[in-house]
């Protein structure tokens, strides 16, 4: 099982991977072609709104952890 430390190392890695090709998918430097799959404008937005998400479950998992730690 991975350590709190490992999943969030992971969880970087995979966050600035997807924030970069978002970013160059918005610039017109990626194109992504799939036949039945939304990759509008609403569905980058919905993707950048789950990674914040994501990143606030993270950072309240491990505040909850640091305050367990101290007790």
């Amino acid at each position: 099982m991975e350590t709190p430390l490992q999943i969030r190392e992971r969880w970087s890695y995979l966050r600035d991977l997807l924030i970069e090709q978002l970013g160059r998918f918005e610039s017109g430097a990626l194109k992504i072609h799939a036949s039945d799959v939304n990759v509008s404008k609403a569905a980058i937005d919905k993707l950048k709104k789950s990674i914040a998400e994501f990143d606030t479950l993270i950072s309240r998992s491990e505040a909850r952890q640091r305050a367990e730690d101290v007790d």
